[in-house]
């Protein structure tokens, strides 16, 4: 597989529970996989990293090898383009991790855009805090060749 787009976003709001989605989108916008998944409690930031770990976790599972992660965390995306370092010490092992993680590819960009152009994903990790998990099942290697991936 070429390359993938694959947005990620944490939610926390207070609760006793954090939520982190990732939404797989080819280059010619299919949309071929999403995973969500419900934390204990964490910072907002940490709710961000877990959701770059899924993200990661979901090309990996879909055969990629170069990948965009599109998130509206700044502070993610700045700290693992290397713009600004990790200060707080519960970031310093999900930043690690996610280092080590993006390792594995031969490619790993950080795109951060508006909330408002992450909403899919936004959606999907507020579903996740609340307990509503989803994963879609990958596709079929054949289908996507015929998808162009």
């Amino acid at each position: 597989m070429k390359m993938l787009s694959i947005f990620v976003d944490g939610a926390v709001s207070g609760t006793k529970h954090a939520g982190a989605a990732a939404i797989a989108r080819t280059q010619k916008g299919y949309f071929v996989g999403w995973m969500s998944r419900q934390y204990s409690t964490m910072t907002n930031n940490e709710a961000e990293y877990q959701a770059v770990l899924l993200g990661l976790k979901l090309a990996k599972r879909l055969g990629a090898d170069r990948v965009e992660i599109i998130s509206d965390s700044e502070v993610v995306v700045r700290q693992m383009r290397g713009d600004s370092r990790v200060l707080s010490p519960r970031l310093k092992r999900p930043h690690q991790e996610t280092c080590r993680r993006a390792s594995e590819f031969s490619t790993v960009l950080f795109r951060h855009v508006p909330r408002e152009l992450n909403e899919l994903a936004d959606a999907l990790a507020a579903e996740a805090q609340a307990g509503q998990i989803v994963q879609m099942r990958p596709l079929h290697s054949r289908w996507l060749q015929k998808l162009g991936v």
